[in-house]
């Protein structure tokens, strides 16, 4: 007998099997991994194309011959290669006269003209710093393309895209106009570091291989304005009248924090304040994603659903409105996404479909890698594309038994009292709020601590306080830009309401970053376990019936959650002494991991930003999966050799930090901030002097050769404490900044021959490099310099 069409089971199944028939996924999978092997293999670009054609070829063979499984096998190979071919074209193809093949590290004098991409942009400088030792003030950024580079007297085509940095300020630049440029131009400087932040590959993957520097804005020359008639020009038009309403209409000290958050704009925001996100696990709150799409898809739709446009025409413009704010805060990859999911749902509307999530997740992607295969690398839209998959696997389980509530449980709500139920609603969100909080901390934890070594717990509670304010400064702040300027009265009161929401959420990230254990610095897992992590969670998900029970997929992640930790202790275990001097530019940072597998950190600093130096310091000992360093050696007084430990002091424990004797004899403002800070942190401060020696298991030596304890011998320099370092017949020496008359008491002692030598003073003349030389006999000088500009050498 033939089942009912009309039966349950029946209308259930199709839906069901509508849920799981999701192909675009299998399509991304094949993208992502052409775009990998790309990245990494780096085959011909001849070699993708033939693959992409022959494929091609077979598929239209295959389907003919209705063999339609291999079909879709050959398919998938197509789009691979096809993604391949196109990423080799976006990332290794560029045009012959392209200015970034021919910089060098050196910056160059050159003269340019070029077409601005994007407008001026002011960086704000950082709030005084007495740890730095150069100042720096207010800066403008640009985004050009070349159009000319000037030889002698003539000019020479170029082509390629630049960033050009003006130190000032360089205002009435829009896109489209064309400029002529006197500066320095270089090649971005690429991770000199283990670890460090790669600058030169992150703006590879937008296609620029070159950056101007001018000192002054009178360098830059506009030649020739912007068309009206171009869409950056009035899309640029927009986007400074929207930041100068909100300059105007809000308190200066909230507007910086609104124009980050509506507008995506964070140069206002200044270091310090973009730290306090990052340490409470709020830093996606600046980031222009969903959470700024969706707020503006709502209010707008209610504004229509308030003027009655029918639903149709209504849904087409809340796309059309999701589309220009992506377009208005520069279609940032989170953005998009959002954008494509809102025309999905929209588009599924008006035809009568229904939408699949996961499915429409992986459209959103597609367009993404169309757009710039090199997003896949990137960490923005990397946690924003798992933090949307995690709600769409989850958000089901969650809200399913709500909406399975049985009658009797509906009728018993109903009859509650009016308060209740609003108590009760209000405790349900703030519930649901937390598991969604906790849900995105856990999934992306693995590659949150890989990228910034950083474990946030406070995140989860402060996530779900600062959501109500967040809703509110978002809602009234686009009520501000929208209808503000055309009805004063309301945009007043929308700015009160904005004002009072950002300084809650102000409050709340200055409270959670104070809240003790509420962050912690963490070296973070290794790249291989981190592919197989979030690899393993992908085959779950898509495993369907083939999925393991919830047991096994709870111990098989246990499982690899030990295979990590053990695979950590484990890389940490050496029986040899590993020296590792960073590339800091003009300053000096020396990491020794000894045998016994204690850490010590010979000086801490840098010339220029002391949060550079300190960040590539704590990149490497984090590589090193190290946590806590057993003594900091600092030489002496000089600020590009010590500026970098307060922020060191906050990411690690430290166990004692040694100076020579002099180092605070002439205390300036800086030293007594290096002191605070020591002190602050509870580490001990012990002085050092000839003939000490460090606390060392083993047959590993660190012996002071210099200064001698009777009192200050010149200046700082003269004063600097030497270090020899020995271990299996090896011999280091690290003589600091070391010049006469400091060094002369050196030399007139018995010759020591070391195998590498920190040459004093930067390679500075006054370090007397012949006779220092002559002395120790080094086999490898190592000069810590900005004219150095080599890898760092282990």
């Amino acid at each position: 007998m033939r089942p009912d069409r009309a039966s349950n089971n029946d209308r259930g199944a199709p839906e069901h099997r509508g849920r799981r028939y999701q192909p675009l996924l299998i399509v991304l999978a094949a993208v992502g991994l052409g775009i990998f092997v790309d990245r990494h293999g780096q085959p011909a670009l001849g070699v993708w194309w033939l693959l992409a054609v022959a494929a091609g070829l077979a598929w239209i063979i295959l389907w003919r011959r209705r063999r339609n499984t291999t079909a879709c096998v050959v398919l998938l190979l197509a789009a691979g290669a096809t993604a391949g071919a196109w990423h080799h074209l976006r990332w290794s193809r560029f045009e012959v006269d392209d200015l970034g093949l021919f910089t060098s590290a050196t910056a160059q004098p050159v003269c340019v003209e070029a077409v601005v991409e994007r407008g001026s942009r002011r960086i704000r400088a950082a709030d005084h710093d007495p740890m730095r030792v150069i100042p720096q003030g207010d800066r403008t950024l640009l985004e050009i393309e070349l159009l000319g580079i000037r030889d002698g007297t003539g000019w020479q085509s170029a082509s390629g895209h630049a960033t050009l940095m003006v130190d000032g300020h360089l205002l009435d630049v829009c896109s489209g106009d064309r400029l002529r440029v006197f500066g320095q131009l270089a090649a971005p400087r690429p991770a000199r570091n283990p670890c460090e932040f790669d600058r030169a590959e992150h703006l590879r993957a937008d296609r620029q291989r070159a950056t101007l520097r001018t000192s002054y804005p009178q360098c830059v020359t506009v030649i020739d304005r912007a068309g009206p008639w171009q869409p950056s020009y009035w899309l640029e038009k927009v986007q400074n009248a929207a930041n100068r309403i909100l300059w105007q209409r809000l308190d200066p000290r909230r507007a910086g924090l609104a124009s980050a958050l509506l507008l995506g704009n964070r140069e206002f925001l200044g270091p310090a304040r973009s730290v306090a996100f990052q340490e409470t696990g709020t830093v996606h709150l600046l980031a222009i994603s969903g959470l700024h799409v969706g707020i503006v898809v709502l209010g707008f739709g209610w504004l229509l659903r308030i003027l009655q446009v029918p639903r149709v025409p209504a849904v087409v413009l809340v796309a059309l409105a999701a589309v220009a704010y992506t377009l208005l805060t520069d279609s940032r990859p989170p953005a998009i996404r959002a954008s494509i999911l809102v025309i999905i749902v929209s588009m599924a509307f008006v035809l009568g479909r229904r939408t699949v999530p996961f499915n429409s997740l992986a459209a959103a992607a597609l367009v993404v890698l169309a757009l710039n295969p090199a997003d896949l690398f990137r960490i923005g839209p990397q946690l924003s594309f798992l933090a949307v998959a995690a709600l769409m696997w989850f958000a089901p389980n969650w809200f399913g038994a709500r909406m399975a509530n049985s009658p009797l449980d509906q009728l018993i709500e109903e009859n509650r009292s009016w308060w209740n139920r609003s108590l009760r609603g209000l405790l349900r969100s703030a519930r649901h709020l937390t598991l969604v909080s906790a849900t995105i901390w856990l999934v992306a934890l693995p590659l949150i601590t890989a990228r910034f070594h950083l474990l946030t717990p406070i995140a989860i509670p402060l996530n779900t306080l600062l959501w109500i304010p967040m809703t509110f400064a978002l809602c009234s702040g686009f009520a501000v830009l929208t209808v503000g300027w055309l009805i004063p009265p309301l945009g007043a009161v929308a700015a009160w309401i904005c004002n009072g929401s950002l300084a809650m959420i102000d409050a709340g990230i200055e409270l959670g970053q104070q809240v003790p254990c509420g962050h912690f610095w963490v070296p973070g897992p290794a790249e291989w376990w981190l592919w197989g992590f979030y690899g393993g969670l992908g085959l779950v998900a898509l495993a369907g019936r083939w999925r393991p029970p919830r047991r096994w997929q709870v111990a098989l992640l246990a499982a690899w959650i030990s295979v990590g930790f053990l695979s950590a202790c484990w890389s940490n275990e050496s029986d040899q002494l590993d020296c590792t001097f960073l590339a800091v530019g003009h300053g000096s940072a020396v990491v020794l991991q000894l045998p016994n597998g204690g850490t010590v950190i010979c000086d801490a600093g840098s010339l220029g930003s002391p949060h550079g130096a300190g960040q590539s310091i704590a990149a490497c000992l984090w590589r090193k999966g190290t946590m806590h360093i057993d003594a900091v050696v600092l030489s002496h007084a000089d600020a590009d050799h010590y500026n970098s430990l307060p922020d060191l002091l906050k990411r690690f424990s430290i166990g004692v930090v040694y100076v020579p004797p002099t180092m605070f004899f002439d205390e300036n403002r800086s030293l007594r901030v290096l002191r605070e800070s020591i002190e602050a942190a509870g580490v001990p401060i012990r002085e050092l002097a000839a003939g000490d020696r460090l606390r060392t298991e083993g047959p590993c030596r660190i012996e002071v050769l210099h200064p001698r304890r009777r009192g200050p011998l010149g200046s700082d320099n003269a004063n600097s404490m030497v270090l020899l370092i020995e271990y299996s017949g090896r011999r280091i020496l690290l003589p600091g900044d070391l010049e006469p008359p400091g060094l002369d008491d050196v030399l007139a002692e018995e010759p020591i021959d070391c195998d590498v030598l920190l040459v004093p003073h930067h390679g500075s003349q006054r370090s007397n490099p012949p006779g220092l030389i002559a002395w120790c006999r080094p086999g490898l000088a190592v000069i810590s310099g900005d004219l150095a500009r080599n890898d760092a050498a282990t």
